[in-house]
């Protein structure tokens, strides 16, 4: 585990083995994240939300996953971000109310915060949004430069504005290999 420049990586509500944050990974509250075993972080990333990871999850360069303290998001097993995602668990319109972080609530206007539940074996692509209030099922996948704005249906690859179907994942053979990896492991 490295060195932070933004935060106390043992401020962190719990931290697994195995995990590799960058050093230029920014938490703004690290005692609402939990992360689980192999683990990694990659740089230039910001995190504004509670989070809890679980193990072998990969987060990568340049991700946003924001929404304020009562917001949440999780991400299962196998799952991954590629570079420069935007999780947004909470959001507004920009349409009836004052749209800054640094006024209360009750003077933003139309505001949703909630949760982003990115379940095992889902992958975002580069440069893609999830907004709130929505689940990513198991194997559910997402490509390059979509937006996520409603729940995914397990084992699909979307892709588009909104995100659409685009076709099937091989969920036979990602079990199988999962637990082949898992079986190396346990050994």
């Amino acid at each position: 585990m490295s060195d932070n420049i933004f935060f106390n990586i043992a401020d962190l509500k719990k931290c697994g083995k195995n995990v590799i944050i960058g050093k230029t990974v920014r938490i703004r509250y690290p005692e609402l994240v939990e992360i689980g075993d192999n683990v990694i972080i990659d740089d230039f990333c910001y995190i504004s939300t509670a989070l809890k990871i679980a193990s072998n999850v990969h987060i990568s360069s340049g991700c946003k996953i924001i929404g304020g303290k009562k917001a949440f998001v999780s991400f299962d097993r196998f799952s991954t971000l590629s570079p420069n995602v935007v999780i947004a668990a909470g959001s507004d319109d920009y349409h009836s109310g004052i749209a800054t972080p640094m006024i209360p609530i009750e003077y933003k206007g139309n505001v949703k915060i909630g949760t982003v539940e990115i379940n095992q074996h889902c992958v975002v692509g580069a440069n893609s949004t999830i907004l709130p209030n929505v689940v990513l099922n198991t194997g559910s996948s997402v490509g390059a430069n979509s937006l996520v704005n409603s729940n995914l249906t397990s084992w699909k690859l979307y892709a588009g504005i909104p995100a659409k179907i685009i076709k099937e994942r091989n969920m036979i053979e990602i079990l199988r290999l999962e637990k082949m990896y898992l079986e190396s492991v346990n050994e």
